[in-house]
């Protein structure tokens, strides 16, 4: 994952034509250009960018979300696609934002930042309960910086902990689309999102990207952006993956289940 500072406004439409790209990446503070303009040669069609400030302008392509100026959650279209907040949730833990992603794949994105310690994860799998309506009539992606593991789930509460919250998404239909690609257990990662204190010897893995369970087998690409490359940065690292552009049904909703 080379960094090139390609695009002065990752809000620039792109050239369509390639397969859907996802990124999510916590890009721990920074002007939103300064840090959305590095994410350029990953060309994400739809990108999660946690800690960002707040960019100067929002469009259709082009959404932020959060209480603090300098500090939130932004949610990026590029090419073809478009996006639309649906309305807030006020018993809804910071930040899992539910966001209509219009284009070539439609589909309901929950953005995540997990905000809400003790555990963090704790506040996802609230969200998740909230938002299950959602999960159950419309495809989709769960993205972001979830601070989360399975190697915590015995210090957290057995019902609030990375375990729960993994089997709850798959009972709705989703998937880890890296441990899906990598065939690796959740809590036996071998690469990693996040380096504790930007230290190379505290790797964790807490950034993910849950898919619908049918677009899994189309996962053509997984990658994490490396230590050294984005050492000057962030803690985190970018998480990219690339689904096939095969013809998918358009339609927002989930499809009907057979009789």
């Amino acid at each position: 994952m080379p960094i090139h500072k390609v695009r002065d406004n990752l809000c620039a439409p792109q050239v369509s034509g390639h397969d859907m790209r996802l990124v999510t990446w916590n890009c721990c503070r920074g002007t939103y250009l300064s840090k959305a303009s590095l994410l350029g040669t990953l060309a994400p069609d739809i990108a999660v960018l946690q800690e960002c400030a707040r960019p100067t302008t929002e469009t259709d392509q082009c959404l932020w979300f959060g209480d603090n100026p300098h500090q939130g959650i932004a949610v990026v279209a590029n090419g073809l696609y478009r996006i639309r907040a649906f309305a807030p949730v006020a018993e809804v833990p910071p930040y899992s934002i539910p966001v209509e992603v219009i284009g070539p794949n439609n589909f309901l994105l929950i953005a995540v930042w997990a905000k809400v310690r003790n555990p963090y994860v704790k506040g996802v799998i609230r969200a998740v309960e909230i938002y299950r309506n959602l999960f159950t009539q419309y495809r989709t992606v769960l993205a972001g910086d979830l601070n989360s593991n399975a190697i915590w789930d015995s210090s957290n509460p057995v019902d609030h902990n990375h375990s729960v919250l993994v089997n709850m998404l798959s009972e709705l239909g989703l998937v880890s689309s890296y441990h899906f690609f990598f065939r690796e257990a959740h809590g036996h990662e071998k690469r990693f999102t996040q380096y504790f204190l930007w230290k190379e010897q505290k790797p964790y893995h807490i950034d993910y990207c849950f898919i619908p369970k049918q677009w899994a087998p189309d996962v053509q690409r997984v990658e994490i952006g490396s230590y050294a490359e984005w050492k000057n940065y962030s803690d985190h690292r970018p998480l990219l993956v690339e689904v096939a552009d095969r013809p998918k049904d358009g339609t927002f909703a989930k499809p009907a289940a057979p009789p």
